[in-house]
């Protein structure tokens, strides 16, 4: 698809360079450099690796409210998006963390939660509940990039059978869309995608702060959703932006959000094609 280009001027991208690098991590700061510095690749990856304990997964804080150097399954989905964006995907840091996602999954077919130390350091409230369907996020992940191991994606493909799936989705449902549109190959999984996609429009406009589609939740859908309301997507995150350089978001008592969610929306808005320097 073609869209409408968007220009951000020099003062506009210096106050969000500003705002990233005064609020965001190192690894924000990286970013910001690659895709609108002409910065380096690899010291993004640098800064990435930092969070990659040697069992392959990712934790150390990589997911903000969830500070456990412990690697979880979230940790992986948040490393798996930022080499997603980078298309870096095809090296020993992906290998590691394919063989930690494996090793990990239980007979059931996700990977069990929480990990082992996680109370003895800091969470936010709803980190204390399950986490199973994130294996349906990384299960997309892993067939989007190639992975053959058929034995791996027929335990998910089991759970995902066995699981009771929303009649109404929400944005945090968003693992059975990325599952379901790399993965899903049956009538009756065919049909559900497309009754998740026939809700489109119900969960962009009750998610307005989140930026749906220019998110890492739901930017999959990106190629799927009519241009038009990609086109008002878009002009809902600039107008989101707020004088400071920051995007406002829906969690206003966590601001360590703001400097990943305007990143967030700013990459996936320039692989889009949507905006010119």
């Amino acid at each position: 698809m073609v869209f409408f280009m968007r220009t951000i001027d020099e003062k506009q991208i210096k106050k969000i360079k500003e705002f990233i690098f005064k609020n965001g991590r190192l690894l924000e700061r990286k970013l910001f450099s690659f895709f609108f510095e002409n910065g380096n690749k690899d010291d993004v990856i640098k800064a990435l690796v930092a969070y990659q304990n040697l069992d392959g997964g990712f934790g150390n804080g990589i997911e903000p409210d969830l500070l456990c150097p412990d690697s979880t399954a979230i940790g992986a989905e948040t490393a798996m998006y930022i080499l997603d964006l980078l298309e870096y995907i095809d090296n020993e840091i992906t290998d590691q963390l394919f063989n930690w996602i494996i090793k990990e999954q239980n007979e059931e077919g996700y990977i069990s939660y929480p990990p082992k130390n996680m109370y003895n350091y800091p969470f936010q409230e709803w980190w204390s509940g399950p986490d199973e369907l994130r294996i349906f996020a990384l299960s997309g992940f892993l067939k989007k990039w190639g992975l053959k191991d058929a034995e791996f994606f027929k335990k998910v493909k089991d759970f995902y059978s066995n699981s009771s799936l929303p009649e109404e989705f929400t944005f945090y449902h968003y693992p059975y869309f990325i599952y379901l549109k790399y993965l899903g190959d049956n009538k009756e999984e065919k049909k559900m995608l497309q009754h998740i996609i026939n809700q489109f429009p119900s969960i962009i406009e009750k998610n307005k702060e989140h930026y749906p589609l220019f998110g890492r939740h739901w930017y999959h859908a990106l190629d799927i959703v009519d241009k038009k309301v990609v086109e008002n997507e878009a002009d809902s995150f600039f107008n989101g932006l707020k004088d400071d350089g920051g995007l406002r978001i829906f969690y206003q008592n966590f601001p360590w959000w703001r400097p990943i969610w305007t990143l967030d929306g700013l990459i996936l808005l320039k692989k889009s094609g949507m905006i010119e320097f």
